[in-house]
Parts: C-alpha cells; sequence; structure tokens
C-alpha cells in the first residue's frame, strides 16, 4: 500500500487533526493565516533579541568597554559563521514549503539530506573558528584592550557550532512545515538558560566575554536538545522516523538544497562580510566608537522581531502558495508583508532619533559611547529603512525558489555597493561615513527586488522541486 505523505494524512477523514504538523498556509485567510503563523515567530525574535542583547547589558555592566567591544566584535564573526548554516537552513525551509504545496511524498528525504548537511558544515566552520580565531581578529583590526577577551569568546562559540547549526536546521523544517509555535518554545527556553548563566559566568564569576560565550552555547545547546527529543518523540506528526538510514544524503534532495543554499549562503556571506568588513573600519577609531557599533549592531537586531518574522512567515506562505501555483495568494502575502514592515519602520525610527541616549544607556554607562550614541542612530534610521523595505521583496524571491537572483543582489549590495560607498562616504565623512555608506546599500536589495515583483515574471518560474 502506498505511503501517505503527513500533508496527505492531515486531509485524511480517518487521521485526527494532531497527527501531522504541517500547517497549510496556502489555503485560508491571508492576513490573519499570516499573522498567527508570524506572531509565533515575533516573540521567538524577540526572545532571540533579549537573548542576545543579555550578553551585552550584563558584559557591559560589568565588563566596560573592552567587553562590550569584545562580545560585539566576535558576535559579528560569529553571525558570519551562521550565515553559512542559515543559508542551507532557509533553502531548506522553502524547499519543504514547496512540497507541501505540491502534496510532496519527499519531505522526509528533504529532513534527512538537511540535517545530514548541515552537521557536516557545523563541524568545518567551527574548526576554522578555533584554529583560526588570532588571524580573523587581527583582520578585524580588535583593539588591544579587548583583544584577548574576543579569542575566548570566539573560540567558545566555535566550539558550540553543531547546537547552533542544529538548532536552526530543525525551526527550518518546522517553519516549512508551517509550524512556528514550537521553535518560540524553544527559544524561550534557551532565553531563560542563557540569563541564568550570564548572571552566573559574568557578574558572579567575572569570566567576563568568555561567560558570555559559555552562557551562549550552553543555552543553544539545551534548546537543540529539546527540540530534537519533541521532534523524535512525534516522528509520525513530522513524517520523519529519525532511523539512521534516513539520515543519508539523498542526491536530488541535495541538489534541490544546494540549488537554494548556496546562493543564499554566498549572498548572506557577501552582506555579512561586507558589513564585518566596514566594523573592522570602524575599529579602528577606537574603543569608544567600537563599543558604540557593537551596542547598534545589537539594538538593529530589535528591527528583525518583526521584520524578519514576517519575511519569513510569508516567505513559507508565498512557497507554500507558489508550489500550489495559486498566484494571487502569492501577491496578497507580498503586500501584506509590506504594509506590516512599513509600519514597523515608522515605530522605530521614532524611538532611535527620539531616545537615543535612553536606549543606550539600557547597555552602558560609559559618557563617551552616550555621547556619540545619537549619531549613531540617525544613521542608523537609514539601514532602517532599507531593511524595512527590502522584506517583502526578499520573501517573494525566496519563496518562489529565485536564489540566483538573491545571489547576484548580494554582490551588488555587499560587494559594490556597502564596501564601495562605505569607503567613499569614510573617506569624506569619517567615522559617520561609514555608518551611512551601510545604510544606503541596502535599497541595492529593495530596488531590483521590488521591481522584479512588478514585473510579474515570477509567475512563470516552476517549484524548485519541480
Amino acid at each position: 500500500m502506498k505511503q501517505l505523505s503527513p500533508f496527505q494524512r492531515k486531509r485524511g477523514s480517518a487521521v485526527k487533526q494532531n497527527d501531522t504538523l504541517i500547517n497549510n498556509l496556502a489555503e485560508g485567510p491571508v492576513l490573519s493565516k499570516l499573522a498567527r503563523f508570524a506572531i509565533p515567530i515575533m516573540l521567538a525574535n524577540l526572545l532571540q533579541a533579549v537573548y542576545s542583547m543579555v550578553d551585552m547589558v550584563v558584559v557591559g555592566q560589568f565588563g566596560g568597554p573592552a567587553g562590550l567591544s569584545a562580545v560585539g566584535i566576535g558576535g559579528q564573526i560569529q553571525f558570519l559563521f551562521l550565515a553559512v548554516g542559515m543559508g542551507f537552513a532557509n533553502g531548506g525551509q522553502i524547499v519543504i514549503s514547496q512540497q507541501v504545496g505540491q502534496n510532496s511524498q519527499r519531505i522526509s528525504k528533504s529532513i534527512g539530506t538537511l540535517l545530514s548537511l548541515e552537521l557536516i558544515l557545523a563541524i568545518v566552520v567551527g574548526a576554522i573558528g578555533i584554529v583560526l580565531h588570532r588571524p580573523i581578529l587581527t583582520f578585524m583590526n580588535t583593539p588591544a584592550e579587548a583583544a584577548s577577551q574576543a579569542a575566548a569568546y570566539l573560540v567558545i562559540c566555535s566550539g558550540g557550532m553543531i547546537f547552533i547549526y542544529g538548532y536552526n536546521a530543525l525551526c527550518a523544517i518546522l517553519r516549512g512545515m508551517g509550524e512556528s509555535r514550537l521553535p518560540m518554545v524553544f527559544i524561550g527556553i534557551a532565553s531563560l538558560v542563557n540569563v541564568v548563566f550570564d548572571l552566573l559566568f559574568v557578574a558572579g564569576f567575572s569570566w567576563g566575554a568568555a561567560g558570555a560565550a559559555a552562557a551562549t552555547v550552553m543555552a543553544q545547546g539545551i534548546a537543540f536538545f529539546c527540540a530534537l527529543v519533541y521532534l523524535y518523540r512525534h516522528k509520525q506528526a513530522v513524517g520523519f522516523d529519525f532511523k539512521p538510514a534516513s539520515f543519508a544524503i539523498d542526491g536530488q534532495q541535495l541538489k534541490a538544497l544546494c540549488r537554494l543554499g548556496v546562493p543564499q549562503v554566498l549572498q548572506q556571506f557577501l552582506i555579512t562580510g561586507s558589513i564585518t568588513f566596514i566594523n573592522s573600519r570602524v575599529n579602528l577609531y577606537g574603543v569608544t566608537a567600537s563599543a558604540v557599533d557593537s551596542v547598534g549592531g545589537k539594538l538593529n537586531s530589535v528591527v528583525n522581531i518583526v521584520t524578519g518574522a514576517i519575511s519569513t512567515a510569508s516567505a513559507s506562505m508565498i512557497a507554500q502558495s507558489f508550489g500550489a501555483r495559486k498566484m494571487d495568494r502569492v501577491k496578497q502575502a507580498f503586500r501584506a508583508c509590506m504594509v506590516i514592515c512599513m509600519g514597523w519602520f515608522a515605530v522605530l525610527a521614532a524611538c532611535y532619533l527620539l531616545l537615543p541616549r535612553q536606549i543606550f544607556s539600557l547597555f552602558t554607562s560609559d559618557g563617551e559611547v552616550l555621547d556619540l550614541a545619537p549619531v549613531y542612530l540617525r544613521f542608523a534610521v537609514v539601514w532602517l529603512l532599507a531593511l524595512c523595505s527590502m522584506d517583502a521583496p526578499f520573501s517573494l524571491v525566496n519563496g518562489i525558489g529565485y536564489a540566483s537572483f538573491n545571489l547576484v543582489v548580494g554582490l551588488l549590495d555587499g560587494v559594490v555597493a556597502r564596501i564601495g560607498l562605505s569607503l567613499l562616504l569614510g573617506h569624506f565623512m569619517g567615522l559617520t561615513g561609514f555608518w551611512l555608506g551601510s545604510g544606503l546599500a541596502g535599497f541595492v536589495t529593495t530596488i531590483p527586488m521590488g521591481i522584479y515583483y512588478l514585473t510579474g515574471r515570477w509567475k512563470n518560474r516552476q517549484p524548485v522541486t519541480h
């Protein structure tokens, strides 16, 4: 007898609703369904932002500007490393979403291939971070006062890369199926663990940036194991049996993952790498500028509490709808994403411009850092507008699986615009020129992707697993 996919089991009358985790996003009211799917992602992003900012707050209060700089620089490098795992995880989410829309029976093979690939990548990337941490920090122009703490932070986080990659892969699988509540629960557990161990290691044991790194790795490890145990105990609902043979890398699914994942990795690497390069230039202006840039980088992650959630949710909705060939629903998801993201821009821009010192005082009481905060946040509003306006076009391009377009845009954004504009404006304006150039570069993503949506040519593409 032919085995049914989890999606097909959900639609069968003989099977209960909770026998599958799949949520069909290609049917029902667009705005309400998008909101219900996005809100748990939004809360997870909020917890992730708090999780990330706790490191900065605790280290800033107990480790001073040198500790802030170390966590900021180490975090920038880790974010660059994470781009590799996230690129393939995002690709896996789109593959699974499109397969859900197609009622495909290949979901199990996609899951096994994604998990095995992420494990291999985590080992390789983690080893690079451990072995080459000193040359990397030298390239980043790490201030001498922060060098030893930054090295400890980078080595410890690199050692826990398996947990970080594994957790993101499991969450990508769930979100591809339309399930967003469970990742919120897992990151909530990680956030609580991180706060406890940050206070213990940094405030209690005075381990500085190394303590923040240890707390992060332990929290990610616990979140990973919670997710893994849950999915294993509900393997029938997931549609993956967790048998060793099921982790074999399937050639067809690997091709689909690489078709989406490799361009996304390169695109994220180019953009993140260019940001890292600009940060290394900023670090030349001293520990105060480095600390401001580090706090600002963490603060800007708050933007993704809403925009990242809506973009992720709409990408999954677009992918499922595109797989089911429901083009009007794709357009409705795009428009809903744009409206919400631009509303969020208006709220955050007002906070950045009206309350700069108050916002930065949450992280540090250092007078020089607080004096520079209003200058930084004025230029950060430009970056904020670029980011919020690009999320809807970005979710469309991701949802339809047009990853090569992402690569071209990433090349223009990361190499041509961000580095070129920042170096040019930095030459004439100094420190603030680097911040302005980085913000303006984001429009290189918004404009071509927005034009592509308006042309309607995306309707002629085929699903990546077609």
